[in-house]
């Protein structure tokens, strides 16, 4: 590589130390001793949190711990190794602690602490009272601790995190006391010195609030899962699979470098780490094929970034927004799935455009493949073979009647793989190379084998459940084993994946099928994650436990397994698998060591919205300012988010603006007549979080990028910033069309919802890129965003075209009730006075239930009305009914009722759009075709003159 290639680049080494200063702490003491006090410290936490996690202590009945004294010692593990760890400043000792950093670790680890260690029953035998018996009345001793740990906080947020978090903090402290000295509409009566440091420190309404408590509770062991998974190799596996599967494509090592980075994603929290983890080997090759350093970055930084977006972990968020909104987990990440899947195609598809727009080349197969006419007969072929044998043996069954149960359910499944490990044997055999590439596809074969494998397990885990009873996690344990020791021994058969040298050329790609075959037993523990969270349904917290578990055994054992199933020698093996088990237990301490302090830091800010009522003020300025236009609201909320993004964290950029934000856009939108479903709504604020990385002028994981690319930090963020448009739309469309959240939609409609909203998603990236076919015309990229709306929101034009509804009188709620058809909703506008005393005007819906008359069907949804003076006023609602949810409440009018109209489907748009693209193809086909044309006439020309 040039001399001028590696100007700006950062070594090995020095990307590490890059790394260490943001997430896990830039200082490695060289004294022994030191280091091994924060091995030590980092380990302990770990232990810890496995312990709470785990069922032992419930069934052992000792060490267990509530949440409110989980919560203290976290934040103790997290300040205590924070001051060892982040150097004060940037001149200050890099290879020892100094003494005021032991004085302010030790410190700050008493504060956090006190709440613990004197909520006691020792401590009030001791001294007569302990903290529960003196809830918002603090004595001295506990306001004097209570201020100095928000001190500590504060200072080991600036270390950790940089300023802006602690300025932040630091803003909304000051407004507590400031309160009555505040201009206008922000004032308030302000709040005494006692009662804020109770509130902060003392209850669980700031610091050790719902933020702290999920990074206890949930974060950790899923920080902890991919710490191990990478010590376990896994990391390097997902790169080697990406490469080998896609680098042979147009612009290949980019396609990879997504690919790995989502996959990397699902196990990592930080887009930093993500970007030097991959990035160190992806951004060279990227280089290679003709991308500059710049585009290289911001590939790299787009792709890293959106690993927060992937479910299962997606950071914090998914934890957070659990606790926020009140939903399950599967919900949860349900409702988050096609967003991130469609938003990662779309990052294939803008590398794939670049690529095409400057010619570029993938690196050279290991092997040639089957030429593309093959591939599709063969995978065809395949597909049949399979669904001719599944079906003909579900309808032989059926025939019988012999499918009632799992077991006859389970037999003729495993007949099924059976009769097609046959079919497949006897082609190996009889058949020659030639007519097994043309039947046999090796991708059709996994997805079909998988998808009849997948409805097997699920009868057998019920068949099992029912056999083995009380003693069915041992007996599924002994099955993990069984399939894992199987598994290393497949494995085994194929050589380890070694990490490549970036900076040494690639000349031919790995194979893909050893490299997948390399390490499927790092998918084990992935596959135990996803089964415990969405099929068992375990809390999050016992699924990443049972999860880490299995991770903790496959590190111990995995090498001494190869070693033995190879004939190699085991000396050394064990050692070396608990070394890296313990390694990979001090990493994830040390990687969570900011987001511990993040969680703390806003619950200062979310405690003095809590303490103020600021949230309440917030509101009226945005309504004000937005003029109520949910559009406006929702701009100044994703320009909120992109503002604090720029120096906080995305965990506490997520909890401060949904608690500031996220109930303002929900009742706002109700009064402007749009129902904004609470998890839309979180998820807005959490997309526009995930810029926090990438925004100019200060995303760090642009800077990560550079780094290693050797390009220009801004204009590499500001790349990515552009390639992550698509991430800044999905917002706007998921809160006006929450059919993309899989809300409210059968399976059949969310794989149609799935397969639009990819093809949207695709013709969006291309209408924005400017690039198609060919270079696109300005009106034909403003058709192709046209296109892209229409299939994302075809009811808006539907809408402008038929009126959903017909209004009618309020009077009539009863008689419109009883006529209208079950599963419709009605809508309905009242006004009332919200709960200061100010009037207001709601939008509500009413469903239409399948009781017999309007009387029963307005009971049913628990609405009390009276009429008087011709006008319909509600009396009241039923205790936790839906009329409650909903928002009515006693002595609101009815302004209007609304009706639906038998519109037709809102998909017929789909036709103009669609006709639309086809002649932008069209007309971007024939100028490619010409294009081609002149290069083949230029280059006889050429040849012609020599």
């Amino acid at each position: 590589m040039s001399e001028g290639t590696n100007k700006g680049q950062l070594s090995a080494s020095e990307l590490e130390d890059l790394v260490a200063s943001t997430d896990t702490g830039g200082r490695n003491p060289t004294n022994r001793h030191v280091a091994m006090l924060i091995a030590g410290v980092a380990l302990a936490w770990s232990l810890f949190q496995i312990w709470i996690a785990s069922p032992l202590p419930y069934s052992l009945g000792i060490g267990v711990f509530s949440s409110r004294e989980a919560r203290p010692i976290h934040l103790a593990f997290a300040l205590f190794l924070a001051y060892l760890v982040f150097p004060a400043f940037r001149n200050s000792p890099r290879r020892s602690v100094p003494i005021a950093d032991w004085a302010l670790a030790i410190g700050a680890t008493a504060c956090a602490l006190y709440l613990f260690v004197f909520d006691t029953a020792l401590i009030k035998s001791l001294m007569g009272t302990r903290l529960a018996d003196r809830p918002n009345n603090p004595n001295g001793t506990d306001v004097v601790v209570a201020v100095l740990g928000i001190l500590f906080l504060l200072e080991a947020t600036r270390r950790a995190l940089g300023p802006p978090l602690m300025i932040v903090a630091i803003i909304f402290l000051g407004y507590t006391f400031l309160g009555p000295y505040a201009p206008g509409l922000l004032a308030w009566k302000g709040a005494s010195f006692n009662a804020v440091a109770f509130h902060q420190w003392l209850s669980t309404e700031g610091v050790f609030g719902i933020a702290l408590g999920v990074s206890t509770d949930l974060v950790f062991l899923f920080v902890l899962f991919g710490a191990l998974l990478d010590k376990a190799g896994a990391g390097n596996y997902f790169i080697k699979v990406a490469f080998s599967l896609m680098g042979h494509f147009s612009g290949g090592p980019a396609k990879a470098a997504v690919v790995a980075s989502g996959m990397t994603g699902l196990i990592s929290g930080s887009s930093i780490a993500n970007v030097v983890t991959t990035g160190t080997f992806t951004i060279p090759m990227m280089r290679r094929v003709g991308f500059s350093p710049e585009k290289a970055g911001a590939v790299e930084v787009a792709s890293s970034v959106n690993g927060q977006i992937m479910p299962p972990v997606m950071g914090a968020a998914a934890f957070l927004m659990v606790e926020y909104i009140g939903i399950s987990y599967f919900e949860v990440v349900k409702h988050a799935f096609i967003p991130a899947i469609i938003s990662y195609i779309a990052l294939v598809y803008i590398v794939h455009l670049e690529a095409m727009r400057k010619g570029m080349e993938g690196l050279p197969r290991a092997s040639e493949p089957k030429p593309l006419k093959w591939a599709l007969i063969s995978f065809g072929v395949t597909i049949s073979v399979m669904l001719a044998i599944a079906g003909g043996i579900y309808y032989l069954f059926a025939a019988f009647e012999a499918l009632g149960s799992s077991q006859n359910r389970l037999f003729a499944v495993l007949i099924v793989l059976g009769l097609i490990a046959c079919v497949m044997a006897l082609l190996r055999s009889r058949a020659g190379e030639d007519t097994r590439m043309r039947v046999l596809s090796t991708g059709a074969l996994v997805i079909g084998v998988s998808a009849i494998a997948s409805f097997g397990l699920f009868f057998f885990m019920d068949v099992l459940t029912r056999v083995t009873g009380n003693w069915t996690q041992w007996a599924v344990a002994v099955l993990l084993l069984a399939v894992y020791v199987g598994l290393v021994r497949y494995c085994s058969q194929f050589p380890d994946l070694e990490m490549d040298d970036p900076n040494v050329p690639v000349v031919r790609l790995p194979e893909p099928g050893p490299t997948v075959k390399s390490g499927l037993h790092f998918l084990l523990p992935v596959f135990v994650l996803i089964w415990c969270l969405m099929v068992e349904r375990l809390s999050p917290s016992l699924s990443a436990f049972w999860a880490a578990m299995l991770m903790i055994f496959i590190l111990l054992t995995q090498r001494p397994l190869f070693a033995y199933f190879r004939n190699e020698p085991t000396e050394g093996t064990v050692a070396r698998g608990w070394s890296e088990l313990i390694d990979g237990m001090i990493a994830g301490a040390r990687n969570m060591i900011g987001i511990g302090i993040a969680t703390a830091a806003a619950g200062i800010i979310v405690g003095a919205v809590s303490q103020t009522g600021v949230g309440a003020v917030l509101a009226a300025l945005v309504e004000f300012l937005s003029q109520g236009q949910i559009l406006l609201i929702l701009i100044f909320t994703a320009i909120l988010s992109l503002i604090l993004g720029m120096g906080l964290p995305t965990t506490a950029n997520y909890i401060v603006v949904s608690s500031l934000l996220a109930p303002v856009i929900v009742a706002l939108g109700q009064q402007n007549g749009l129902i904004v479903p609470l998890v839309a709504v979180h998820l807005f604020v959490f997309y526009f979080g995930i810029m926090a990385d990438v925004t100019p002028p200060v995303g760090l994981a642009s800077f990560a990028a550079a780094a290693v690319s050797g390009g220009d930090p801004i204009r590499t963020g500001f790349v990515a910033f552009f390639y992550s448009l698509r991430t800044a739309l999905l917002p706007f469309l998921f809160i006006f069309n929450t059919d993309i959240l899989l809300i409210d939609v059968t399976p059949l409609e969310g794989v149609v919802v799935f397969i639009v909203a990819t093809a949207a998603i695709l013709v969006f990236t291309a209408g924005a890129q400017g690039y198609f076919i060919v270079r696109s015309r300005l009106w034909e990229s403003a058709a192709l965003i046209l296109v892209a709306f229409t299939l994302f929101r075809p009811g808006f034009w539907m809408d402008l075209a038929v009126a959903p509804y017909d209004q009618v009188d309020p009077t009539s709620l009863v008689e419109t009730l009883e006529r209208a058809t079950p599963g419709t909703e009605l809508r309905a506008t009242v006004s009332g006075m919200n709960d200061v005393g100010d009037p207001i005007t709601l939008t509500m819906m009413i469903p239409v239930g399948n009781e017999a008359t309007g009387d029963e069907r307005l009971e049913a949804f628990g609405l009390m009305v009276f009429e008087q003076d011709g006008k319909l006023i509600v009396d009241g609602t039923a205790y936790d009914s839906p009329a409650q949810q909903a928002g009515f409440d006693f002595d609101q009018v009815f302004e209007t009722l609304d009706v639906p109209t038998a519109q037709p489907p809102r998909e017929l748009f789909y036709i103009p759009a669609l006709l639309l693209l086809g002649l932008v193809y069209m007309l971007q086909r024939g100028r490619k075709r010409q294009l081609v044309e002149e290069k083949k006439r230029l280059k006889a020309d050429k040849e012609a003159t020599a």
